[in-house]
């Protein structure tokens, strides 16, 4: 099941970035009907100006970031070069995010699930906990895998919430829960793993050709 869900999601993945080969676009429509969760234009959001939905009462635990009681849209899904966000009552897997704090790209990406998506006049958010990391007590056996993206986290979530930009965001994660109060963090980045391990060792070694 997990390499079925691998394979499905660098398809999506390949098919969304502008190298992809333009025959290969032409499948797109056919391949997203097979794979792609139907949602309705409605429910998707990322162009400013084609929303449909009416601004609500934004949510308590939002105020302190809208200063006060106010009117927002809050869609379900929001897409984001051609990749969709989704909260988590909306869609649990689509709401694991790996971000980079503050948009610092040079600092490691985190991982978070999305509770909140809104618009504040033409600026989307997303409202975040942080996956809370695993106690010092934990041995972490995938740290002997430098090239494996995958680590162990606490179960739990922050009870903090965050505002976080599309921007900031890394990729998608997959979540293993081995425990009550541990689980499996396994990065669905876009970097194909074997492409930073040739490219390590074409650094390290300049005069080897590996392709």
């Amino acid at each position: 099941m997990l390499q079925s869900f691998l394979r499905a999601a660098k398809l999506r993945r390949w098919l969304a970035k502008p190298d992809c080969p333009p025959v290969m676009k032409e499948c797109k429509a056919l391949f997203d009907k097979i794979y792609l969760t139907k949602v309705s234009d409605s429910d998707i959001s990322g162009t400013i100006g084609e929303d449909t939905m009416e601004p609500v009462p934004a949510p308590v635990d939002l105020h302190a970031f809208l200063k006060g009681p106010k009117q927002i849209i809050m869609p379900a899904r929001v897409r984001h070069n051609g990749i969709i966000y989704s909260t988590a009552k909306t869609h649990k897997g689509n709401s694991l995010v790996q971000f980079y704090p503050r948009g610092n790209r040079d600092s490691s990406p985190i991982p978070a699930s999305i509770k909140h998506i809104y618009r504040d006049g033409k600026k989307t958010y997303l409202a975040i906990h942080r996956q809370l990391p695993a106690d010092n007590a934990i041995i972490d056996p995938f740290a002997l895998y430098p090239y494996f993206p995958a680590k162990i986290y606490s179960s739990q979530l922050s009870p903090t919430l965050e505002l976080i930009q599309l921007d900031w965001i890394f990729s998608h994660y997959a979540q293993w829960n081995i425990s009550t109060d541990h689980s499996v963090v396994l990065s669905l980045n876009r970097v194909c793993v074997c492409h930073l391990c040739s490219r390590n060792l074409t650094d390290k070694y300049p005069g080897i050709k590996l392709f």
